[in-house]
């Protein structure tokens, strides 16, 4: 199975992207693939899986153990001038004016010029034909083609960010631009009022609800559904949505339970798949995240899947390499999030080993890397909380704010270094102790 699947390069805005956070998880990755299918099955085709990061090596050994192409990768959501753009049909430079007045005379402002290849050459404008009539009165010359009188007018490329370019729309005295593609070939002609009141991408969030771990552009975007097991962070939305967070070990149990009240069995990949969620998310049952509701919905999609599950569960854990196989910037960046806590930004990766035995000889490379990320993200602490699988102990790495390091409320093994003990759960247990030793500062 290819690791890479398809990407969106522009969004559709007729299209409802189901997407997890940015750097997903294999519960992320599973719920939506999940969601997207129930949605179909229940009145949504124009639901589609996505993601806005790459799989984790967990995540694709259980997508190659099931048989599923990742889902595709959309990187940002921001509205560009593609999708406003008109696709007005061009007159060639060669084309005689009369082509031009014409769409001139219909109560267009502006004509896209191209040369034969469709490359733009720039527009026929009233004002540059006034100034073409002139010059024929005064020289007695023949009607000029459009290629003689075209005007440079505004221009930009489809893939561009409207928003980068509000203050040059709002400025100008036109009200109609040339839209081209990155080589220069036209794409269309925007008009002032839709690129004020452009379309938005819809998106239902799965796995989280919080803008600063949504997919790039989000904050443009419109949030039609939100199903998730985290705390509330989630945005203002304009109207009423779908909106559930349920305190479970795993946003893929939410949707096995949304197929069983349905009386929808889902294809064995993607039961799978959504048992690889529960799984991952709950350490196979090991997490203080785990509610009994984990059990009922692995038994059934294992009983779908007609496969062992403690067994799977043990074989999907051990899938991921080893630190010394991986590298710094993925031990650190595979299963980060982020965190507004009283004052300051918190960031907290997780990185899960099978013996703590590899940490030492890492160590030294993984603070330098968390240090260069403190300072480029301005971040008041950055953490990598590394998870023993096996003995369900951890440890946590941590820069940051003095005042933070010394409120953590754990056993400090160095400057640098904590004894978790037996936590293993990152939302349940470490964050909101990070943010009680935060508050117990302010």
């Amino acid at each position: 199975m290819p690791y890479f699947a398809e990407r969106f390069d522009i969004w559709d805005k007729d299209t409802s992207y189901v997407i997890g956070h940015q750097r997903p998880d294999t519960d992320s990755i599973a719920a939506a693939l999940g969601y997207a299918w129930f949605l179909q099955q229940t009145g949504r085709p124009e639901a589609q899986p996505t993601r806005c990061g790459h799989p984790s090596d967990q995540t694709r050994y259980a997508l190659e153990r099931f048989n599923q192409a990742p889902p595709r990768l959309l990187t940002d959501v921001a509205p560009t001038f593609h999708h406003v753009a008109e696709r007005r049909p061009p007159v060639t430079t060669s084309a005689p004016l009369t082509a031009a007045l014409d769409r001139l005379a219909s109560g267009e402002d502006i004509v896209p010029v191209t040369e034969a290849d469709g490359k733009v050459i720039g527009a026929v404008t009233a004002l540059g034909v006034a100034r073409a009539y002139a010059r024929m009165m005064s020289e007695a010359c023949a009607a000029p083609l459009v290629g003689e009188i075209v005007e440079t007018v505004q221009t930009f490329q489809s893939r561009a960010k409207i928003s980068d370019h509000r203050g040059t729309i709002l400025r100008t005295e036109e009200s109609e631009f040339l839209i081209v593609d990155d080589r220069g070939f036209y794409d269309g002609v925007a008009v002032q009022r839709r690129l004020l009141q452009p379309p938005r991408a819809k998106l239902i969030l799965v796995d989280h609800n919080e803008l600063t771990q949504a997919v790039s552009g989000a904050d443009e975007a419109e949030i039609i559904g939100v199903l998730d097991h985290h705390r509330l962070g989630n945005p203002p939305t304009a109207a009423p949505i779908p909106f559930v967070v349920d305190p479970v070990g795993s946003t893929s149990t939410l949707i096995a339970e949304h197929c069983r009240s349905r009386r929808l069995t889902p294809p064995r990949g993607i039961a799978g798949m959504l048992l690889s969620g529960i799984l991952a998310d709950t350490l196979v049952f090991r997490s203080p995240t785990t509610h009994e509701r984990d059990f009922d919905a692995a038994d059934w999609l294992g009983g779908v899947c007609r496969i062992d599950v403690l067994l799977y569960g043990e074989e999907l854990l051990r899938s991921a390499p080893g630190l010394s196989a991986r590298t710094t910037d993925d031990i650190l960046d595979g299963d980060r999030k982020e965190y507004e806590m009283g004052d300051w930004k918190v960031s907290i990766a997780q990185v899960e080993v099978t013996g703590m035995q590899e940490v030492p000889a890492q160590r030294d490379d993984i603070l330098e890397a968390m240090n260069d990320r403190l300072k480029q993200e301005s971040l008041g602490l950055i953490a990598l909380m590394i998870t023993d699988i096996v003995t369900g102990q951890s440890h946590l790495l941590a820069l940051g704010e003095r005042s933070i390091l010394n409120a953590l409320p754990f056993g400090r093994l160095s400057e640098t270094e904590w004894d978790l003990g037996d936590v293993v759960s990152r939302k349940k247990q470490l964050a909101p102790a990070v943010q009680d030793a935060i508050e117990s500062i302010l």
